[in-house]
């Protein structure tokens, strides 16, 4: 594991080499930290892309919306016990086709405009990046992204996933895991949501009114569309949908019992918690927000009175 910037990462030799990139006005980032991206690339690739929903069946997204530090942050060493593991072959050979070839390479040589996902933290990307480039940035109630980066782990690797979510817990809430600190990575896109090229979602705003949702992202990319097409979309990104689109729903498990696309909800991490891992989350979360304006909706009430602060 390397340390850089204050982030967990796979490794550091590329990191330089991201960070010199020059973003260009056609490109769109999506920086997340291992919370719902699948959701919003669908929506911000179609929204871009004039509704096309025909071509977006014909590309799995990992190709319309390339992962920068795919080949940076997957070791050959750690990328050969995946293949080993995967249990879907025939994505994983698609998959592999896409990490022959530098993720950097991929996105340079695809067309205007090009869509990139990243889950490095802002810090680690390109300085000039809100100033030439569209951001928009996806953060979620930490317990739930525990929860949901739990079972992708068990999904890529199941045969090497030996520890049990209690474990897992353990070293998410003691950031030793890739691309923690959450917090601290989410609190780097929040105190720069006002900026003019940053737009900043929270996962638990699309669950409640994804209209109003979609209706914010087509402004901050002036795009325009009538409510029959707003609906139009909502339903194509609806849960029911989404779990049946197989160019987004990466369902590595042909057993069905671990999925790519699993509940679709918050608050989840309540079936998972124990009352000693509620104390342990009540506890991380008062150190971590101490200080901090960020204002997870599922913290807050009504009235926007919000825990911790």
């Amino acid at each position: 594991m390397f340390m850089g910037g204050g982030y967990n990462l796979s490794s550091g030799d590329p990191l330089a080499r991201i960070k010199k990139r020059k973003p260009i006005l056609s490109q769109h980032w999506l920086p997340v930290a291992q919370q719902s991206t699948t959701w919003t690339q669908e929506m911000v690739w179609l929204i871009e892309n004039d509704l096309d929903f025909k071509a977006a069946k014909k590309q799995p997204i990992f190709e319309r919306f390339p992962m920068l530090e795919t080949t940076s942050q997957i070791p050959e060493i750690a990328f050969e016990l995946i293949k080993a593991n995967f249990m879907n072959l025939g994505y994983f050979q698609g998959l592999n086709s896409a990490v022959k070839v530098p993720s950097w390479k991929t996105i340079d040589e695809a067309p205007s405009p090009r869509f990139i996902k990243t889950h490095l933290p802002l810090s680690l990307l390109p300085p000039s990046l809100l100033s030439t480039a569209k951001v928009i940035y996806v953060a979620r109630d930490p317990r739930d992204v525990a929860v949901s980066y739990y079972y992708l782990h068990k999904m890529v690797i199941k045969t090497l996933m030996r520890s049990t979510f209690t474990h897992f817990w353990d070293a998410f809430r003691r950031d030793l895991l890739p691309w923690t600190p959450i917090i601290e990575h989410t609190n780097e896109a929040w105190e720069l949501r006002h900026k003019k090229n940053m737009h900043f979602l929270f996962y638990e705003d699309m669950l409640k009114d994804l209209p109003k949702v979609i209706r914010g992202v087509c402004k901050f990319l002036d795009r325009e569309y009538s409510d029959d097409q707003v609906t139009q979309l909502a339903d194509h990104l609806s849960f029911k949908s989404f779990k049946k689109n197989k160019t987004v729903n990466n369902n590595t498990n042909e057993n069905g019992d671990i999925e790519f696309i699993r509940k679709g909800e918050a608050g989840g991490w309540r079936t998972h918690f124990d009352a000693k891992m509620e104390v342990q989350a009540e506890e991380f979360l008062s150190t971590k927000l101490k200080g901090l304006t960020l204002k997870y909706p599922s913290l807050c009430n009504t009235d926007g009175e919000c825990t911790y602060l």
